[in-house]
């Protein structure tokens, strides 16, 4: 089942690709210096289009419903535990099925479960202080609320669990100095686990974790050369710090001599500076308490990220002035829905690391889930019911 989805869709696409391609034969289509004409040539019509859906391959069509051996992953991924007797025994067809697994995900066991995969998406967790932003997601996802709300949430976004009830307790950790709470945006123990140098591995973290990709994030549709690269941001090159000059630029992002640093840092550079204030326990302080990793290892300043004029933007075009504003625009990015709707799938389907491994899923996958999100209000437990009962799923 699993296995055999994203071969079977890349094969398709191949066998696409390689059916239009040029064979050389001199048949219609083919080589044009062949002895037959193309396509609508002279007095050879054009072939009649064929189909627009290609057949469904052969390994798809192959499977078959098994509503036994879906249901023992299931309660594992749902639950943490194999099925009952008493489970296995009542379900018989997929009426049945979709009633047990609502029925896991309504069990107490079903919000460890989460926290576990929170954790391991968000790299955090071991210590009570890192517990909190895992424990956070997974309560939303228990509780029906939107996913969104784990970058606008004002209050409650550091609860705990009990895991012999089965209950959170909320609870809040409002960041020191008058700062807001932005759901896990402030969160202490994210900001003390990615301490950093001029704060990207926060801005990585976000990235990562919340987006599904690596740097660099954005892409011009026409990138121009730069010293020995291809300079691919859609930003402006002088967007950020750079030069020759130490005393007006300390790190050198325009620098183009190996890589075009500028195509990670102009997206990079934009954002980093709101999470400067938090100092290496996670707690927010009114001056920025990361460093610039040149000799003495000052401060950062503003201006070692951004030149004067620019201003802060999670995206090009798209202006923010606080973590507040910040999460908003996260909140509205359709690609940080769709990573959460990825990241799901792959967990469901025992897939590895989206990022890390590069486990990607192909929009056409799930672009039926994304749009289920995105229509309920961003709620992702329906979502979660929906590819657990779907045939990809039952179907071995």
């Amino acid at each position: 089942m699993r296995k055999n989805i994203i071969p079977s869709l890349v094969a398709v696409a191949l066998a696409g690709c390689l059916g239009s391609a040029p064979t050389g034969t001199g048949q219609p289509g083919g080589n044009p210096g062949g002895n037959n004409p193309g396509p609508g040539n002279g007095n050879n019509p054009a072939p009649a289009p064929g189909p627009s859906t290609p057949a469904e391959d052969p390994a798809l069509a192959a499977r078959t419903v098994d509503y036994g051996q879906a249901l023992r992953t299931a309660a594992i991924k749902l639950t943490g535990d194999l099925p009952t007797m008493t489970e296995i025994a009542g379900v018989t067809d997929a009426t049945s099925y979709g009633a047990q697994v609502d029925k896991y995900l309504a069990d107490p066991r079903f919000a460890r479960q989460l926290i576990l995969y929170f954790r391991d998406l968000m790299k955090l967790g071991g210590t009570k202080a890192f517990e909190t932003a895992p424990t956070f997601a997974a309560e939303l996802v228990v509780n029906d609320r939107p996913i969104t709300d784990l970058f606008t949430a004002t209050t409650n976004t550091c609860p705990t669990f009990d895991a012999t009830m089965g209950k959170f307790t909320d609870a809040s950790c409002t960041p020191a100095n008058g700062a807001a709470t932005v759901g896990v945006l402030t969160d202490p123990g994210a900001m003390q686990q990615f301490y950093s140098n001029m704060a990207f591995r926060r801005v990585r973290w976000v990235q990562e974790s919340f987006v599904c990709t690596k740097f660099p994030a954005e892409y011009s549709a026409n990138p121009v050369t730069k010293g020995n690269g291809q300079y691919v941001s859609p930003w402006p090159f002088t967007s950020i710090t750079g030069g020759t000059d130490k005393t007006i630029a300390p790190i050198n992002f325009q620098d183009t001599s190996s890589v075009v640093c500028a195509n990670c840092h102009t997206t990079m550079n934009h954002i980093a500076p709101l999470f400067a204030n938090f100092d290496m326990n996670g707690a927010y302080q009114t001056t920025i308490q990361v460093h610039t990793p040149t000799p003495m290892a000052p401060i950062t300043k503003l201006s070692d990220w951004l030149p004067m004029g620019e201003t802060l933007s999670w995206r090009y075009q798209q202006p923010v002035t606080d973590l507040t504003s910040l999460g908003a625009a996260m909140a509205k990015d359709p690609d940080v829905a769709d990573c959460q709707v990825a990241r799901a799938w792959n967990w469901a389907m025992s897939k590895t690391d989206i990022v890390g491994d590069l486990a990607t899923v192909p929009t056409s996958v799930i672009q039926t889930y994304e749009t289920q999100l995105a229509g309920n209000g961003y709620k992702l437990k329906p979502v979660l019911r929906a590819m657990f009962t779907s045939d990809d799923f039952v179907k071995f």
